[in-house]
């Protein structure tokens, strides 16, 4: 199972007028076994906005999953 954990930073940098195109980049960045049934991810996000130089979006999103322990 995948539980949405939340953010640790998240800067709205520019804003996205509308019918925008917008490309979002994922980077997993680190995987933390919390328990023997429990894997933390950080992920890198980034929203970019196509013509512009700096993103509409940058954020350290956090996913846990959860395993079932029965063989």
């Amino acid at each position: 199972m995948g539980i949405n954990y939340g953010f640790d930073r998240i800067r709205f940098l520019n804003p996205v007028r509308a019918s925008s195109r917008l490309r979002g980049r994922f980077t997993l960045t680190a995987v933390t076994l919390r328990s023997a049934t429990e894997l933390m991810r950080e992920t890198r996000l980034s929203i970019e906005i196509e013509g512009h130089e700096a993103p509409a979006l940058v954020a350290e999103w956090l996913g846990l999953a959860v395993f079932d322990a029965q063989p």
